[in-house]
């Protein structure tokens, strides 16, 4: 591949702030490394996302901050010795934001790319065009594009574009085997079926199917389809699942929930039969363990930021307020998630399972 300019070789790489986003970014960041096979590339992402970013595998280093890291005011002029340091000749920008420009131009890091969004073009040094079409695609086309305008920035003529993302991670073998110790150690059943709920939502409650659809949900898993239920959820997840499992009339799912770290979560969303989760980070997890996913929406529409894969299938809720950005919904009843029935949920679930069953025997 033939240069234009000079190739930047110590490239970092601003992450997004989310898990979901970050699943989506990951063909970015594939291009990244295709892009620039010689560039020591290093991810900068908050704490709580570096086992995610390290699974991938992709980047050479992973650089993080805590929560704690003195905020706005402080927080830029922190990192910016920190990434001064290390004499990075390039920062790229997934996230979409000044403060991370406005580091990357303290620590004089000399190019700086990304789209001009956040008053931040005149920090940037590379504009990446944020066009209509680019606005109307899946928002893992938009990390695409800036790598897309980097590959035309730096080299004579552009590879094919890329028609069908992959977001998922290759699960080692040490992972795939803690899960499945998990799953043993608590009591799963591996005989059966394994289908995982995850009932949490970090960032909105109002993104949240009842606890008392979930119960409904996996009394029917194991009535209808004689299921082994498996909850997932984060540390602070641990009571709503309790509060779900003593709603159920069935005894026998497991709760997860705080037990086990990313990797492992994902390991167990990978052997199981099928995943279903509130629209968070879990079901972009799912899609990232190639696991079958059925991720449910209600105040958010699945256009744009749906997980994305073939696996991933939408069952979405509808009401006259719909869609909202509520943290907690101020109507009574919720009415856009509790129009979603357990049985609704179910049949997805069944033709999921049909569909899959007939494919394997049409490939032999």
């Amino acid at each position: 591949m033939q240069t234009k300019r000079s190739i930047p070789s110590n490239i970092v790489v601003r992450g997004t702030n989310w898990v979901g986003d970050t699943v989506m970014s990951i063909p970015a960041l594939r291009e990244l490394r295709r892009l620039f096979p010689s560039s020591h590339l290093t991810a900068w992402i908050p704490a709580g996302l570096s086992d995610l970013m390290k699974a991938t595998g992709i980047p050479d280093e992973v650089i993080s901050f805590n929560k704690d890291s003195g905020g706005p005011l402080i927080r830029p002029f922190r990192m910016a010795r920190k990434l001064a340091t290390r004499h990075f000749d390039a920062a790229v920008f997934f996230q979409n934001a000044f403060e991370s420009a406005f580091t990357t131009t303290l620590a004089r890091i000399p190019t700086r790319a990304g789209y001009p969004t956040d008053l931040r073009g005149p920090l940037l040094t590379i504009k990446a065009p944020l066009t209509s079409e680019i606005r109307r695609k899946h928002q893992v086309f938009y990390y695409l594009g800036i790598t897309r305008y980097l590959e035309s920035y730096f080299f004579t003529e552009n590879s094919k574009p890329i028609e069908h993302p992959d977001c998922s991670i290759f699960l080692g073998m040490g992972a795939l085997g803690a899960g499945r110790e998990l799953l043993l150690q608590e009591g799963t059943d591996l005989t059966r079926s394994v289908i995982v709920l995850c009932p949490g939502s970090v960032n909105s409650e109002a993104k949240r199917w009842p606890p008392q659809s979930f119960a409904a949900l996996a009394d029917l898993l194991m009535e209808r389809l004689n299921a082994q239920v498996v909850f997932l959820g984060a540390p602070g997840e641990v009571e709503l699942v309790n509060g779900i499992t003593s709603l159920m009339r069935h005894r026998g799912a497991v709760n997860l929930a705080g037990k086990a770290r990313m990797d492992v979560s994902m390991a167990i969303m990978h052997l199981s039969r099928l995943v279903v989760s509130n629209d968070t980070g879990s079901a972009h997890l799912a899609v990232a363990a190639s696991a079958e996913v059925i991720t449910i929406f209600g105040p958010t529409i699945a256009d744009a930021t749906a997980p994305y894969g073939p696996n991933a299938h939408i069952v979405q809720g509808a009401a006259p307020c719909a869609p909202c950005r509520h943290f907690r919904c101020p109507i009574q009843g919720h009415p856009c998630m509790t129009s979603i029935t357990p049985h609704a949920v179910l049949k997805k679930i069944t033709d999921i399972m049909s569909n899959n069953l007939s494919a394997s025997r049409n490939a032999r």
